[in-house]
């Protein structure tokens, strides 16, 4: 009777879920997989697509602008995730201690993370701007630079630009996230190190980063997929230009397919880093299942 039981409950709760999968697959599975197929066809709006194989992946892969878009892709994304970690980190660290003001200060760093990204990108736009832009008056004002700084329009700066918002917006995330963690560690093993005689550095090394490492794992692997599809902060402050120095692959992902017309070029842009995309998810959580084992 227990198995029998067992049995009609396994069976319950796949029916339970049934619906929530079938939805699920009819809103993201059907268009995904329609996109894949139309990666390997010669599809423009308003024509019937014709399958061409691995035609779009073989020309995309000899393509100078993709192979710019791509190494730029990274290089967002790596640049962005590594600012946010370490500035996330010690704003989390310093302001898990007790101090005067200490409130206010989490709730002004928490605005960021809660502007709109759209209110967020054209604000700093805004600033950026050569002829009216709030940091060439400041910067010129303090006499840092005589001519005002071309932030969007000058192909070194464009990338470094956006990565700057991106990491604005995004280290309140890490900071929440990791003083949440740092206020589940046991207050104990602090007291039984000052005890040893150890310095601030060396419990940071030996309590506080080890007793962490899957936050900051977790935390680090949801940002980096989102940073590497990152969409409106580049689009609407650079828009990928000049001359795609700061496009990635997102930004140019929606040129093949809106301005140039070629659905299914785009659509193996998009397609070719669904592989980086799944190894930045599953090699990170592998290592952490294997540790917490």
């Amino acid at each position: 009777m227990k198995g029998l039981g067992r049995k009609y409950d396994v069976l319950l709760g796949y029916l339970l879920i049934t619906p929530v999968v079938i939805l699920i697959f009819i809103v993201i599975g059907v268009p995904f997989v329609n996109a894949i197929y139309l990666s390997f066809t010669d599809k423009v709006a308003g024509s019937v697509p014709k399958f061409i194989g691995f035609k779009n992946y073989i020309n995309l892969f000899s393509d100078p602008d993709y192979i710019i878009v791509l190494k730029n892709t990274f290089v967002y994304t790596f640049t962005s995730i590594g600012f946010k970690l370490m500035i996330g980190i010690f704003l989390a660290v310093v302001l898990n201690q007790k101090f005067f003001g200490r409130s206010i200060i989490r709730t002004l760093l928490l605005l960021p993370w809660a502007l709109s990204g759209m209110v967020a990108a054209m604000s700093w736009k805004w600033m950026y701007n050569d002829t009216y832009g709030i940091i060439n008056a400041l910067l010129m004002k303090a006499h840092i630079v005589h001519v005002p700084v071309l932030w969007l329009s000058d192909a070194r700066l464009a990338l470094i630009s956006c990565i700057i918002v991106n990491v604005w917006r995004g280290v309140p995330f890490f900071f929440f996230s990791v003083l949440g963690g740092l206020q589940t560690i046991d207050s104990q093993m602090y007291e039984a190190a000052d005890i040893d005689g150890a310095g601030v550095i060396k419990k940071f090394f030996c309590i506080t980063l080890p007793s962490l490492k899957s936050v900051i794992m977790i935390t680090t692997v949801l940002s980096t997929i989102w940073t590497f599809n990152d969409f409106e902060n580049v689009f609407l402050i650079t828009g990928g230009g000049p001359l795609h120095a700061s496009s990635i692959i997102s930004t140019y992902t929606y040129e093949m397919a809106f301005l140039q017309n070629e659905m299914g070029k785009a659509m193996s842009v998009a397609a070719s880093v669904i592989p980086i995309i799944l190894m930045m998810i599953l090699i990170p959580l592998r290592k952490l299942n294997k540790e917490e084992k």
